[in-house]
């Protein structure tokens, strides 16, 4: 497993614009294959992200494929430097059933 968590400084709207437009692309062409948690949460001053994936190279895959299709068609700057990300390798993974908050909104 590979993981990653970074924290972002813009405001949680452009987090819900990102995420629908990447669900839009995923819906499109499919992809996001090997991803097992995707956990994003405001913060006092921007919100966080941790992602799980299967393997980095599915999350490479993801990013190339998908993201930046996403980030275009929301307006979001990719040229800009991104946000550091922390990797770390998961000891373990429990999803007793699946949940989605999108529903929701």
């Amino acid at each position: 497993m590979y993981g990653y968590t970074m924290h972002v400084p813009a405001p949680i709207e452009m987090y819900h614009r990102l995420h629908q437009a990447v669900l839009e692309v995923i819906d499109e062409h499919g992809g996001a294959d090997g991803l097992l948690l995707h956990l994003a949460y405001p913060v006092r001053d921007g919100f966080d992200l941790t992602e799980l994936w299967e393997t980095k190279e599915e999350f490479d895959a993801f990013n190339r494929d998908i993201f930046a299709k996403a980030a275009e068609r929301a307006g979001v700057p990719m040229e800009e430097p991104q946000p550091p990300q922390v990797e770390f390798t998961p000891a373990g993974l429990t999803t007793p059933r699946v949940f989605s908050t999108d529903a929701d909104r």
